[in-house]
């Protein structure tokens, strides 16, 4: 079953190359794909920032002379470069963001997800997953989602806060971000045998039963506020739908650390 899942992970990695690539080659050619002027668009820099982690990993699988640095550098580089976006964006927006330009900027949530993607590869890197009760790969993976499911809710209840930026709806997550996002997502779970998740999951149907509940919680319980409540004008940006969403987050991580300490304490 393992090396089933690393065929599909090497499989995602190799789409996610395509698709970036195609996209790269897009905004070089000022025709990129699917995009809008009143709406949020995949970046470059997004796609560049795709490009090289599904680059690095197939890149050390099969050149065994690929150098171990390289993959640190140019993960410090994605994960350095979209920190210093995030700081552009919260310190001056009106500065550093210009609605004219045929360049968009990555935005706030996407770069929270590449941060947390750069992190978790870098630690790769520099070992195995640890058997240990602090779950840290586990919980990088996990929190790399978290952006991914505000912007879900900002295109399901056109919320313009979990959506994109005022001064440019195009600095946001589009809906080909965040499946891009998800493949990644799913190709770095996929190809890392090592994670605690996977060792809870074999534990039988009643574990798989009890995590699939508490995953899918985080992201349907908002989504029933809303529909219950509606999504209408607040004087506050951020409702109680983000608090429930967060809720559900810590939920599912405390209930995997907990699960994680009993099985440190049995060995």
């Amino acid at each position: 079953m393992d090396k089933q899942f690393l065929r599909w992970s090497e499989i995602l990695d190799w789409i996610i190359l395509l698709g970036s690539s195609i996209v790269i080659v897009s905004w070089i050619f000022s025709v990129p794909i699917l995009y809008q002027t009143d709406g949020p668009v995949l970046s470059l820099f997004t796609a560049i920032s795709l490009w090289v982690i599904v680059s690095l990993r197939i890149a050390t699988k099969h050149f065994h002379l690929w150098p171990f640095t390289a993959n640190l550098a140019f993960l410090m580089i994605v994960g350095g470069g979209n920190i210093s976006s995030i700081l552009m964006l919260l310190s001056a927006p009106a500065v550093h963001i210009n609605p004219k330009s045929n360049l968009v900027m990555t935005s706030i949530f996407t770069s929270i997800g590449l941060i947390f993607f750069s992190f978790y590869e870098i630690l790769l890197y520099l070992r195995r997953t640890p058997n240990r009760f602090w779950i840290l790969d586990d919980i990088l993976i996990h929190l790399a989602l978290v952006p991914g499911g505000l912007s879900l809710l900002g295109h399901l209840f056109q919320n313009p806060t979990y959506l994109s930026m005022s001064i440019d709806p195009r600095v946001g997550v589009s809906i080909l971000e965040m499946f891009f996002m998800f493949l990644l997502f799913l190709s770095t779970i996929l190809g890392n045998p090592n994670l605690f998740l996977w060792k809870f999951l074999k534990g039988g149907w009643s574990n798989q039963v009890t995590f699939g509940v508490l995953f899918t919680n985080q992201y349907v319980a908002p989504i029933i506020y809303l529909l219950f409540v509606g999504s209408g004008e607040k004087l506050h940006p951020f409702g109680p739908e983000i608090f429930i969403f967060f809720a559900g987050v810590i939920a599912t991580l405390g209930f995997l650390l907990f699960q994680a300490k009993i099985q440190e304490n049995k060995t």
